[in-house]
């Protein structure tokens, strides 16, 4: 990183500003200063605090790669937008006295701050003058507020009354100046011009004597009093300029101006057009020619103005007296008077005779007629009539060859010849024009050479030329005349499918094959022409030429990779190339019958029918149906696709489908998922599949590696991220059918373990599912392609520089539409809306979630713990019903959350978290949820990990009061609030909920009835979405041993908790037994 001082200069434009940061920076004022690097947005951020003892501020500036500020700001009140402050100023020459290297990086000044008594001393000293200064002006103001009253009062009576402005032409000490009167009849002189102007600014009162005193503002001056007022303005603020750029006198403006060259023409104009008043002045232009003695010496010329008094200006010569100002017009371009202003500044002017011809070509003849000449005459050579031509050609070695020849009478003469005939000015101009621009001049020929490759060759045949053409003739080959105008090929692109590939023919009628790949890679160093091997010069500026650049750098194909125009890509790519094809202006591409079997095929998935078994055409809904059509054609063509339909609209049953009907002995399929998900992935295979198998990998590193070495034994392992991240180098050396990642948004951040780990693995297929492939930035899309086809979306630094920073910071709409087309053949989203007619009325979800080691372990002692006393319980006649329901509701708590009981578990259950991975997905996708517990404290937990990540909730008890419940549920329907907390008790019943779309039930209610009613509260008469309904249920625990009994004995719950006829004597000892099983 490296602050230029241009760059310094733009940022703190202000003079002022950038003087004060340099005064800071030399004090040493900049206290600390701290540079980061942010590697997302590629650029350094500078935080500087600048204490000048009085006062500390805090500066930020932005730094891209380039070394370009892009952003700065200050607390001050002198940062804006036009200039940075002098804090800034101070920070950025600091850091180039630091010039850091390694990054991040901190500085702190030894010098440390201004003592606090001392600052304090400052600031009191300060206060106090500003005090006394306020006072004071309290008096004064009161004094001009009435006297200004009353004079306002008085001129009501006046407002007719017209003054005039005198002006006075004197000579001051030998030097001419303007002085000023102010009156009508009698007029008062102006004692303090710049007082005049003030008052007349502020809308003043002022007193001149007994006779005169006014409000001074425009409307009292006649017309041309106020053009008087503008040439006072302007004579002042020139004459202040001119001090202090000379510093020859420091005075200041009091009661007269001086005359000047830089005011004497505008005093002039003024003065003479007016007609009313000062008519004392006499302003007239008189004729006079200045005499130049000239005297011939031995080696030079003496030149020397005679007898010459007159006043210069910056044009015209003057000769001022008292009142009076004559005017000697000289040439409008002002070359005689700058002749002349040279002249005064020496006593003489000495001319080398070598320079005669040079001096009468330039100065004289221009200037002559203004002069009168006494002395020695000047000779120098005639110019005869010139014929100036510029000849131009391109030579054997691709250069430019630029001479020019001047004809005088019977003699040429060529450009750089020496010695030669006097020349006129024009060739003098036009040679030294040719010299400077060429890269090589040679004076034997008499000729320059531009290179074709130079930047400066274009701008001289664009714009030299054509200037050239108004002082010379030019004549140029047919060969020069063709460059600056743009060539046209013809190329064709043709495309076809070969060996799972496509195929991509480049064809030229203008450029053979096996030359393609070097007229590309000149084009592509910028240069501007290419000779072919059968000599013929190609000019590179052409559209087509461009275009296929394009088309090159998008795909990333250097022009070594063409073999005689022919090269091969990833068939992935058919949807951008057809994309292209239809969008492209100047190249023509041809499409075979093959390629266009592809898109059509994708166009209308509907149309492929791939076999589907009738156990699965009975089960799948129509859309589903769809989703495996559209997985079979992406596999079949090996794509990779992400299937991002919306949360509980089946995608692991889609998924399954593929496997199931593609099964094959040989192959094996892996699928990664969160951990909460591992089993239910299981589950699922079982429930849906009668010939798949599969194996979850999980547990110990040593069952992790068993199940991994089953991999010629099993269709289907299922893996979890974590489990993944750790077991990597495990999957070494096998190839897998198909690779699943479900909630793929776990790879979003590409620099993850997580990314790293699943993209090294290897499958012939791959898909991604999730319902929220974006939730922060393009990064996590580009994350997830990466995995499915590399190299799809290009490189990441590729991708953000040409999609997501024209999208997400320039909001560039052609970029998005184009990204779009890129990505849609290989996303397939439907939202529950969209197939609502498909869907049942309710979709319900059992997640099983397995204990860590650690919950493993206190579940299994509390577990030993209760069968003891179990035992103790079945040895009675009557079974202890409290006792038994307290038993079950330690387990259920140990399930939901151990923290209930023990206070010295600090981490969050596998239950929570995997809840919490809900919520963040239907957070993704704008859904609302209610969620249930039976226990109070849970929800509290809950509450608490929600607000640690920002998920905004509400939270309702059987202590909330009716109004309070009223208010929340309202607030819950109509406002953006994600989560609605409910104890089950609470919530049951008397609530109307239709805003979610989602149900979780953290612990299952042994009482399906009550379950049921609660999850009512969202599903009921007003609800327009489909309602999805989450169980989370521990593996191999007393909740899933509850819900396998609760579908043989639908009353099991009543019989322990609710108070009806039924009781624990419904059970059998072994239904019993079975529940508290070890």
């Amino acid at each position: 990183m490296l602050v230029t001082d241009k760059e310094l200069h733009r940022i703190v434009s202000s003079v002022r500003n950038l003087r004060t940061g340099r005064i800071y920076y030399q004090k040493d004022y900049v206290r600390e200063i701290t540079i980061t690097y942010d590697r997302l947005f590629d650029d350094y951020t500078i935080e500087g605090i600048v204490d000048n003892g009085s006062y500390e501020n805090v500066c930020k500036i932005v730094i891209d790669q380039d070394n370009k500020i892009t952003d700065y700001s200050c607390n001050c009140y002198w940062c804006d937008e036009l200039s940075a402050c002098g804090h800034i100023g101070a920070v950025l020459l600091k850091v180039q006295e630091l010039s850091p290297d390694d990054f991040p990086f901190k500085y702190k000044s030894k010098n440390g701050k201004i003592s606090y008594f001392d600052k304090l001393v400052q600031i009191r000293q300060q206060q106090e003058e500003e005090l006394l200064k306020n006072e004071l002006a309290v008096t004064k103001n009161l004094i001009a507020s009435f006297k200004t009253a009353k004079a306002i009062d008085f001129n009501q009576v006046k407002l007719n009354q017209k003054y005039d402005l005198e002006v006075q032409i004197k000579i001051n000490y030998g030097h001419p100046c303007l002085k000023f009167k102010v009156g009508s009849d009698k007029k008062y002189i102006i004692k303090n011009i710049p007082n005049f102007l003030s008052a007349l600014a502020n809308n003043e009162y002022v007193e001149y004597g007994k006779q005169l005193a006014f409000v001074h503002n425009q409307k009292v001056f006649s017309d041309e009093a106020l053009k008087i007022i503008e040439l006072m303005k302007f004579c002042m603020i020139t004459y202040e300029r001119y001090q202090q750029e000379y510093y020859y006198d420091i005075s200041h403006v009091t009661n007269e101006i001086k005359i000047i060259p830089e005011s004497i023409e505008y005093i002039y104009e003024v003065l003479k057009d007016l007609e009313k008043t000062n008519q004392h002045l006499s302003i007239y232009q008189y004729n006079y020619q200045p005499t130049l003695h000239i005297r011939k010496l031995e080696k030079y010329y003496s030149l020397e103005l005679k007898d010459f008094d007159e006043f210069c200006g910056y044009k015209n010569l003057y000769k001022i007296t008292e009142n009076e100002i004559g005017m000697v017009k000289l040439d409008d371009e002002g070359k005689a008077i700058k002749f002349i202003h040279n002249c005064e500044s020496k006593d003489k002017l000495l001319l080398a005779k070598e320079d005669v011809n040079d001096f009468v070509k330039y100065i004289l003849n221009d200037i002559k007629q203004y002069f009168n000449y006494t002395g020695d005459l000047l000779t120098s050579e005639v110019i005869e009539t010139e014929i100036l031509t510029l000849y131009g050609d391109i030579n054997e070695l691709e250069q430019i060859k630029v001479y020019l020849e001047s004809k005088q009478g019977l003699e040429t003469i060529y450009s750089f010849q020496q010695p030669r005939k006097q020349t006129s000015i024009n060739f003098d101009l036009i040679e030294d024009y040719l010299k400077e621009i060429g890269d090589v001049v040679d004076f034997e020929k008499h000729c320059m050479y531009l290179n074709l490759e130079s930047e400066k060759t274009y701008s001289f045949l664009n714009e030299g030329l054509p200037f050239l053409a108004n002082y010379c003739e030019v004549m140029v080959s047919d060969a020069l005349k063709k460059i600056g105008k743009k060539s046209q090929f013809s190329i064709n692109v043709g495309v076809t499918l070969e060996n799972d590939l496509l195929a991509i023919d480049i064809e030229s009628i203008d450029i053979p094959k096996d030359e393609l790949a070097l007229v590309l890679n000149s084009y592509q160093k910028k240069k501007k022409f290419h000779r072919l091997k059968n000599g013929q010069l190609l000019y590179l500026d052409s559209d087509e030429l461009e275009e296929l650049n394009e088309f090159m750098t998008d795909y990333q194909i250097r022009p070594k990779m063409l073999e005689d125009g022919h090269l091969e890509m990833d068939v992935y790519r058919a949807f951008s190339l057809d994309n292209k094809a239809e969008t492209s202006n100047y190249l023509v591409y041809d499409r075979s019958t093959v390629f266009k079997e592809i898109i059509d095929n994708f166009k209308d998935i509907a149309k492929q029918s791939y076999p589907l078994t009738p156990n699965y055409q009975e089960i799948l809904r129509d859309y589903q149906k769809f989703g495996y059509q559209w997985l079979q054609s992406i596999s079949s063509y090996g794509f990779g696709g992400i299937l991002a339909d919306d949360m509980g609209l089946g995608k692991t049953l889609q998924m399954i489908v593929l496997l199931d009907q593609n099964r094959d002995d040989k192959k094996t399929s892996l699928v990664v998922c969160p951990s909460s998900l591992l089993l239910n992935w299981q589950d699922e295979i079982h429930k849906f599949s009668n010939s798949l198998s599969c194996t979850c990998i999980h547990g110990s590193l040593k069952r992790r590696k068993e199940a991994i070495r089953k991999f010629n034994e099993v269709d289907v392992l299922i893996t979890t991220y974590d489990y993944m991240r750790r077991d990597a180098n495990l999957y070494d050396g096998y190839q897998f059918e198909n690779i699943i990642l479900d909630e793929a948004q776990y790879i979003k951040n590409p620099k993850t373990k997580n990314a790293i780990t699943v993209k090294s693995l290897k499958a012939k297929h791959r898909f991604a599912l999730t319902g929220t492939p974006i939730e922060n930035s393009l990064a996590e899309l580009w994350s997830i392609f990466d995995f499915l086809m590399p190299e799809y979306l290009y490189s990441y630094h590729y991708f953000k520089t040409n999609y997501e920073t024209p999208i997400v910071k320039n909001h560039d709409e052609n970029k998005q539409q184009e990204l779009k087309k890129l990505i849609t053949p290989f996303i397939l989203r439907r939202n529950k809306k969209d197939v609502l007619t498909e869907l049942p009325e309710k979709i319900e979800k059992t997640l099983s979630i397995e204990f860590n080691e650690e919950e493993n372990k206190l579940y299994l002692a509390n577990l030993i713990q209760v069968n003891k006393k179990l035992q103790e319980q079945l040895n009675y006649d009557n079974v202890d019903r409290i006792a038994i329901l307290a038993m079950l509701t330690r387990l259920r708590q140990i399930c939901c959350e151990p923290r209930i009981i023990y206070d010295n578990i600090s981490n969050i259950s596998s239950k929570l978290s995997g809840c919490l991975d809900l919520i963040r997905n239907f957070l993704g996708n704008n859904q609302k949820v209610l969620l249930f517990s039976s226990f109070t404290s849970v929800l509290d937990l809950i509450a608490k990990e929600l607000e640690k990540e920002s998920i905004t909730y509400y939270q309702l008890t059987g202590d909330t009061k009716k109004e309070e419940r009223h208010r929340l549920v309202n607030q819950f329907q109509n406002d953006d609030t994600t989560v609605f907390l409910i104890s089950l008790k609470a919530g049951g019943t008397g609530l109307n909920l239709t805003a979610a779309e989602a149900v979780i039930h953290f612990d299952p209610w042994w009482n399906m009835s009550a379950q049921n009613q609660a999850t009512d509260r969202a599903y009921r008469i007003g609800q327009e979405n489909v309602v999805t309904v989450y169980k989370l249920v521990m593996k191999d625990s007393v909740e899933e041993k509850i819900l396998e009994l609760q579908n043989k004995k639908k009353n099991l719950a009543d019989s322990f908790v609710e108070n009806n006829e039924g009781s624990i004597t419904t059970m059998s000892t072994n239904d019993i037994i079975e529940l508290f099983k070890v």
